[in-house]
């Protein structure tokens, strides 16, 4: 038995590494330690490797549940009665509590918690870290009345380590990008672009708003500074890193598609080496960090920003380091590429591969890809550059400086993009190789 487990033995153990959330599949945790902290329910502590977790767990009987996803628990959170520190920030109802559990698909455990007429979205962090972005972004947009991201209500902390967070819910149609994907698709079946130039331009506002109060921020940890040289060098560290990190799958790419994809890489690597170097001067800004198209909702009508985590293959470094406002609009425009790409193979019936085959070999099949890629991206500049202040989001008024920061950052995503997606397996990797390949063709 393992260090300080007081309960339930072997069988805990067993159900806690079969979960989504364990960061080393098939590893048991070098220690482990249980503290109640309601009749039914107990915080484990793990520490697996060097990574450190935390979850609450419902005991009934042989069963076992995530602590996020029982009445108990959240009853015990907000009445203030556990061993954890609860801050109420925004005043939540009496009444009956009703907990369902979202969708298993998420690393971090989710439920919406209904308490009478309201409800909320609860969403417990697993990984301990005094560094966790989202809850300050949360709490620091909630109190600028920041209307397009959920409004915190309350934070639970460890000691000082922030392992909850509880928001008003939004209702929501779907993730940002199915308005997006559903156009495309019917744009290479001959359709119009119906309404989806007009969603652009208000996801261009909303971002544009974001940037604005980010830009404002005094607290430190989204204090606005200028660029300097040592800036220039971890962005560019960060990602030369990751590529030498991963020669043999970028190796095993390039036999699969016939490229010299390290080739390509290198080629891309100069280019952006050069360009980053621009950056210096410039207004740097806590920026979303990883917004893409499934970060958002939309609700109908308009678009909401969430999952202010940051990039997943990024070091907890990386993540705190600041950056040019552009470069959430190249995570766009990238996340654009993919919808582009991904509704094209599935209309015209082929794979990412055999489109990548016909961008190679010079087939124009993909112009209609991009007919639609740079309309949407341009309505959604248009949107974006009518709201923002580009003087106080990037120290400078020159809207030409603006787009030159945001080509820069567009092929850096697409070369973090290329490497995520060979170290996941994910079958995407030619979207991002279709990108840099037309970069160092040109």
């Amino acid at each position: 038995m393992l260090k300080g487990l007081s309960c339930c033995g072997d069988r805990l153990v067993e159900w806690l590494i079969r979960r989504r959330w364990y960061p080393s599949k098939g590893t048991l945790p070098d220690e482990m330690a249980t503290f109640r902290l309601s009749k039914n329910v107990l915080g484990v502590v793990l520490r697996v490797k060097s990574q450190e977790v935390f979850a609450p767990v419902l005991v009934n009987g042989e069963e076992f549940t995530e602590g996020e996803h029982s009445v108990e628990y959240v009853k015990s959170l907000m009445e203030g009665g556990t061993l954890l520190n609860t801050e109420v920030v925004k005043p939540i109802p009496r009444g009956r509590i009703r907990v369902k559990p979202l969708s298993s698909r998420w690393t971090n455990v989710l439920s919406i918690v209904e308490v009478g007429s309201s409800k909320y979205v609860l969403k417990g962090y697993r990984t301990v870290s005094a560094d966790s972005s989202e809850p300050r972004f949360l709490r620091h947009l909630t109190k600028a009345g920041f209307p397009h991201t959920p409004e915190l209500v309350m934070e639970v902390k460890l000691g000082d380590v922030t392992v909850a967070v509880m928001t008003r819910y939004i209702k929501s149609v779907s993730d940002g990008g199915l308005p997006f994907y559903v156009s495309a698709s019917r744009h290479y079946r001959g359709g119009e672009l119906d309404n989806v130039l007009e969603n652009a331009v208000k996801l261009g506002n909303v971002v544009a708003l974001f940037h604005n109060v980010m830009s404002a921020c005094r607290e430190e940890w989204c204090l606005p500074k200028m660029a300097t040289e040592e800036d220039v060098k971890t962005w560019l560290n960060d990602i030369e890193l990751q590529a030498s990190m991963n020669e043999k799958l970028l190796g095993d790419l390039s036999s699969e598609v016939g490229i010299d994809v390290c080739k390509v890489i290198n080629k891309a690597l100069t280019k952006l080496k050069r360009e980053l170097k621009d950056l210096k001067g410039l207004k740097l800004i806590r920026t979303h960090g990883d917004l893409h198209l499934a970060q958002t909702l939309y609700t109908g009508k308009d678009f909401i920003l969430i999952d202010f985590e940051g990039e997943p293959n990024r070091t907890r470094g990386r993540r705190e380091v600041l950056e040019t406002a552009s470069r959430d609009l190249a995570c766009i425009a990238r996340s654009l590429h993919y919808i582009a790409l991904t509704s094209l193979t599935e209309a015209k019936g082929v794979t990412a591969k055999e489109s990548l085959n016909s961008f190679v070999s010079g087939v124009t099949e993909l112009e209609r890809a991009n007919q639609w890629q740079d309309a949407v991206f341009n309505s959604f500049l248009k949107g974006y550059l009518t709201h923002v202040n580009l003087e106080d989001v990037q120290g400078s008024p020159d809207i030409e400086v603006f787009m030159k920061t945001l080509n820069t950052w567009t092929l850096e995503r697409a070369l973090y993009e290329l490497i995520y997606e060979i170290n996941y397996r994910t079958g995407y990797a030619y979207v991002p190789l279709k990108y840099l390949l037309s970069v160092v063709q040109s």
